[in-house]
């Protein structure tokens, strides 16, 4: 593995790169196919790379590249392409096995000396197709001397060879190409092409750049600005959505498979698997793959067996490695080698050198990873059992996935002990590559999945999986099952829309209520049962969990056609329907099973069962049964807190228009001072209220004519600040004389040498806190919380993650516990809460473009009855750290594997 350019060293030996080399512009992408490739800076040993993949290449292909037929490199043409600044001229390639495939650069022109600037200029925010911010830092570590500025304009081609055209190469080598050259400084690209060449056309045209096209003898020119569009940005997330989910597709709907490590002992871990595969069904063909067994009996299970996967003579799509952890490189390489699609690594490589490169050597072959030490995959509705276990539930509607094996067993044994079918489960293990975001690209448009439920131990990407799962939600409920739950996971998956729960039990209940039953339309339950204790119980927990709750007491021992027209009656003015089945001995309870399941089929609002005792019933069908009146209750609480999510409208960003270019600090550190600070804030629409620091009692005076009467004078430092209960302050000085008796009082109580300042009276009202900052995990994330020891003791502070609508911030301002400080309690004035609401929405604008804003306070902001007035505002600036959805489409590894960092105060 080569540790600048992160691929495995199969292809030519690269002598490694030059100073200044990019080596953060590396990464591995997904391709339309939902294969692999790896796409990195040219480096100088390319040579013979780019010689072999010139070979391979049609005299079509290069004639629609050239313009003409060109018979071969010489050594020119080869240092032309491979030796380049990066800046000036600069080049891409992809890589798939250690070959290049594509090849994609542009050529510039230097900037005019002149136009140099002397000194760092503030810069526009980061457009969110860029390279995230803190890339160029890494990619430049190895030093050398800084690249030549480019010209704002620059020749952009691409060529990609034949064999693997179709696959999506142009369009993501271009996302990367555009990101690189913005970060040089490059502004726009212009193309030329054959008006013929209408595939390489289509590339440009459907990027969602706004393209202009001129026609000059047969040839197009396209010229188009790179800074990431609304359009570009959609266009690239619904590329990496098709391309992750076919991703998915492959691993799950193999045509055939392979056990490397397919022991002939009982017990043995591939023996298992290949039992499990062949008892579960599964039509295709099943390779077991064990050396010794090749050359003995030649055969496993009755099955022929093969020395390698190279020995297959036939394709495979799937390959299930159980071998040794040092078997596992190789395994994986051969994989590489005979085409293999897809890996379900069951061996357990913790604390072994392998695990590290074990992703990366696959992708680099074009095969994506579930594992290491997974319990497996199944897809039931194929037959596909590639597991540990034998328990593989039938096909169903509840899509699995799990990042802990004897959880995900546990999923497994809860799914089969009520009876419920999946769609799929997925094992993720130690997740060196397949995680839960995969999955959601895969179930979103996955006919068969109606419910959507992971066990989740940590986000690898949590903006992504936010993002990815407020959008799947829309349509698919998403289920987390996550034990421990800090404040921004909380946070992160209320505000995406996710179902949320501790247990595994608890997961299915409310699975199987989603998959079977309707959305409840409101938080109307009826309570329909003959058991006045169970009646009782089930009221009582509804009513507590926040329903509004009727019931419906029958006579004991009622028959079926009283619970059918109890029932009927009550669906009138009900948004669900709890009904008690509590069968009095020697009653038969089938018939009033059936009975509910038949009024059941018949409405459009959701009917849980509470059975008593917890037995399965077949007769009640589709409709969920619970073993107690809490766990029935803690489901349809949750179903009507989703549905209550799911049509809320999304919302908006702030009104009026969108921030001024050049509010970034460029090259500022620490603390900005109150100057800048403001001026910062007042691009993105935000005034600060002007305060003027005063050495003494005639400047104080001076000073409060100037911003205006009444007047302020506080302690601006040390324990005084944000503190008014510790009276640092003066308040409402009408004149020159209160100002001058507020000097005095001051200064007796500090004494001479703390600093003053003189500030206008703002008008009255709630003293609220909003903040902001980059958290490394989460991103940029918004604060809330009302002002004060109290608050801050109690920790009644409340944070969403960005992006922020403007329903978004409504739902803030209400989670904090003091908010109805803000509309009037106790008689007390309503304040402006649209402007607070309107505040939070800039500061998160702030906050989401400029990610060298480590730290945002403004604090004390007054919501008055008419306005709010910012007093006070402290913004720390620092290295713009990587964002994890940001950039073109890549792989992305969290920078923070263990715990998580806190957010500030």
């Amino acid at each position: 593995m080569s540790e600048q350019t992160g691929e495995r060293e199969t292809g030519p030996r690269d002598v490694g790169p030059p100073p200044g080399y990019p080596s953060g512009w590396a990464a591995d992408v997904i391709l339309a196919d939902g294969g692999t490739a790896h796409i990195r800076p040219i480096l100088p040993s390319d040579g013979p790379r780019l010689l072999a993949f010139w070979e391979r290449l049609s005299e079509r292909s290069i004639y629609l590249r050239f313009f003409g037929v060109r018979r071969g490199l010489s050594q020119a043409d080869v240092d032309r392409f491979t030796i380049v600044d990066q800046s000036v001229r600069g080049a891409l390639v992809a890589l798939i096995g250690g070959e290049m495939v594509a090849l994609a650069h542009w050529e510039g022109t230097p900037a005019p000396t002149a136009a140099a600037p002397t000194a760092p200029a503030p810069v526009a925010p980061t457009p969110a197709g860029a390279f995230p911010a803190g890339e160029a830092a890494v990619g430049d570590a190895r030093g050398g001397p800084p690249p030549v500025r480019p010209a704002p304009a620059a020749e952009v081609a691409f060529l990609v060879e034949d064999a693997q055209q179709g696959r999506g190469l142009g369009s993501v080598l271009l996302e990367h190409l555009a990101a690189a050259a913005w970060e040089r400084g490059i502004r726009r690209f212009d193309a030329d092409v054959l008006a013929e060449n209408q595939q390489m056309i289509r590339v440009f045209l459907d990027a969602g750049y706004k393209v202009s096209r001129t026609w000059d003898s047969g040839a197009v020119r396209l010229s188009f600005d790179i800074a990431p569009t609304e359009r570009s940005v959609d266009v690239m997330r619904a590329r990496e959505h098709h391309a992750e989910a076919a991703s998915i597709g492959r691993l799950l709907r193999p045509r055939s498979v392979a056990v490397i490590g397919a022991s002939r002992r009982n017990g043995a871990t591939g023996n298992a698997v290949l039992r499990n595969l062949l008892a579960g069904g599964f039509d295709g063909p099943v390779y077991p793959v064990n050396p010794a067994a090749a050359a003995g009996p030649g055969a496993v299970s009755s099955v022929r067996a093969f020395a390698g996967v190279e020995d297959v003579d036939g394709p495979v799509d799937l390959a299930v490695l159980c071998v040794p952890p040092p078997q596992v490189a190789e395994a994986v390489e051969a994989c590489g080698r005979h085409g293999v699609r897809g890996l379900v690594v069951i061996t357990d490589l913790r604390d072994h050198p392998v695990e590290e490169t074990l992703a990366s050597t696959a992708r680099a072959a074009g095969m994506r990873v579930v594992g290491p030490a997974s319990l497996g995959i199944q897809c039931p509705a194929v037959g596909l059992n590639a597991s540990l276990t034998a328990q593989m539930p039938p096909p169903g509607r509840i899509g699995c996935y799990s990042q802990s094996g004897p959880l995900g067993a546990a999923m497994l044994g809860a799914a089969e002990a009520r009876g419920l079918g999946l769609s799929m489960f997925v094992s993720a293990g130690d997740r060196a590559d397949i995680s839960g975001n995969d999955m959601l690209q895969y179930w979103e448009d996955d006919p068969a999945t109606d419910v959507a439920l992971l066990h989740l131990e940590t986000f690898g990407n949590p903006r992504k999986f936010a993002r990815l799962a407020r959008r799947v939600g829309r349509c698919t409920p998403v289920v987390v099952v996550r034990v421990r739950r800090s404040q921004l996971d909380a946070a992160l998956l209320r505000q995406a829309g996710v179902i949320a729960v501790d247990r595994v039990s608890a997961g299915f209940d409310v699975a199987q209520l989603l998959a079977n039953q309707p959305l409840p339309r409101g938080r109307r339950v009826t309570v329909v049962g003959d058991s006045r204790a169970l009646v009782r119980l089930t009221v009582e927990a509804a009513e507590a969990g926040g329903l509004e709750v009727e019931s419906v007491l029958l006579r004991l021992g009622s028959d079926p056609e009283l619970f059918t027209e109890a029932m009927l009656a009550a669906a009138e003015t009900s948004d669900a329907l709890m009904v008690t089945v509590a069968p009095l001995p020697p009653l038969p309870v089938e018939p009033l099973a059936t009975a509910v399941a038949d009024v059941a089929a018949g409405l459009d609002i959701p009917v849980l069962a509470g059975v008593l005792g917890g037995t399965r019933i077949p007769e009640l069908g589709t409709v969920p049964a619970y073993a107690s009146p809490e766990g029935a209750v803690a489901a349809l609480r949750r179903v009507v807190s989703y549905a209550g999510w799911r049509w809320r409208p999304r919302g908006g960003g702030p009104a009026g228009p969108a921030p001024a270019p050049g509010g970034r600090a460029a090259g500022r550190g620490g603390r900005l001072d109150d100057a800048q600070s403001a001026a910062l804030l007042g691009c993105y629409g935000v005034s600060v209220e002007p305060m003027i620091q005063v050495g003494s009692e005639d400047a104080a005076v001076a000073a409060a004519h100037r911003l205006g009467w009444p007047a302020v004078l506080k302690v601006r430092s040390g324990p005084y600040q944000h503190r008014p209960d510790l009276g640092g302050q003066r308040l409402d000085l009408p004149d020159e004389a209160a100002m001058r008796a507020a000097w005095a009082s001051l200064r007796e109580l500090v004494g001479p040498d703390v600093p003053l300042v003189t500030q206008r009276m703002a008008p009255a009202g709630v003293v609220v806190v909003v903040g902001s900052e980059e958290h490394p995990r989460y991103g940029p994330l918004v604060s809330f919380g009302l002002a004060g020891p109290a608050t801050d003791l109690l920790g009644d502070r409340a944070y969403h993650i960005l992006p922020l609508t403007d329903v978004d911030a409504e739902r803030l301002v209400g989670a904090v516990r003091a908010a109805p400080l803000l509309s009037g309690y106790h008689g007390s004035e309503p304040v402006d809460v649209a402007a607070l609401r309107e505040l939070l929405l800039r500061v998160a604008r702030l906050a989401d473009d400029l990610p060298d804003v480590a730290r945002l306070v403004l604090d004390p902001v007054i919501v008055s009855g008419d306005r709010v007035t910012v007093l006070s505002a402290e913004v720390m600036a620092g290295r713009p750290p990587r964002r994890a959805d940001a950039g073109p489409r890549r792989y992305w590894t969290a920078p923070m594997t263990v715990g998580e960092a806190a957010p500030a105060r």
